[in-house]
């Protein structure tokens, strides 16, 4: 059967959302280099995705058989772990470790990188008490990711300093990694994806880092399935092609 077949896969190391290693079957290539042919002799249908549910658990509801969710990546062209949809929990924990820290935005990019001076990533910034380590500097959103090293939360409208730099401005705002604009949009126009770096025209809307990932992760509920009559024939199909 398929499973028996992944003895054969190469394995790779891959590090959870947690932070622990894990170490897994890297049949994604090869399954990924079947894909275009496999998709001449079969159909699929559209699933959604309930709250929590595995791969593994979907491939038993359809299939029987939870050995068969390797199918699921199969036939969304999944090379990803992440590209699975993440339950509320998992979201949260992706999303505190992807975007942590607090952007402080100024008014201008010059306030950030200028033709005499700049802040620099890796150094210390002070802004009274409150001390942190720049992660990022942004000039193109005006703002640069800082990540406290005291526990004090940094605010608006209080000069901050880099030591290293010596380079001082004043936030106009404060804002955390996940609530930071990744990009702004046009809400008027018909193609609402096309981004824009900055709100030129005044009416442009933000699009927030968590608005974005929600968004992308909301659409990964709708996966397709193969549909149960024809899982047989693609398992035999995987198996042939792994076997040479």
């Amino acid at each position: 059967m398929a499973n028996e077949l992944f003895k054969n896969f190469p394995e790779v190391r891959y590090t959870l959302s947690n932070g622990k290693i894990v170490t897994i079957k890297d049949f994604f290539r090869k399954a990924k280099l079947e894909g275009t042919q496999l998709n001449q002799v079969i159909d699929y249908t559209v699933y959604e995705l309930q709250e929590g549910e595995r791969p593994d658990i979907v491939a038993s509801k359809l299939y029987g058989n939870g050995d068969l969710h390797w199918t699921l990546f199969l036939a969304n062209d999944i090379t990803n772990y992440y590209d699975w949809h993440m339950d509320t929990s998992t979201f949260e924990n992706y999303m505190k470790s992807t975007y942590p820290g607090q952007f402080l935005v100024a008014s201008t990019s010059t306030d950030i990188v200028s033709s005499t001076s700049k802040f620099l990533i890796g150094e210390d910034i002070t802004q009274g008490t409150r001390k942190g380590k720049i992660l990022k500097v942004d000039p193109t959103y005006n703002r640069i990711l800082v990540e406290t090293t005291n526990g004090q939360k940094f605010v608006a409208n209080q000069a901050v300093t880099g030591a290293s730099s010596t380079k001082v401005f004043t936030p106009s705002s404060v804002a955390n990694g996940v609530d930071g604009v990744a990009y702004y949009y046009d809400p008027d126009a018909i193609d609402k994806e096309f981004r824009y770096n900055n709100n030129s025209t005044g009416t442009y809307q933000p699009r927030t880092y968590y608005e974005k990932e929600y968004e992308d992760n909301e659409a990964r509920r709708k996966i397709k399935v193969i549909k149960p009559e024809f899982i047989r024939r693609v398992v035999s199909e995987f198996e042939r092609v792994m076997s040479v």
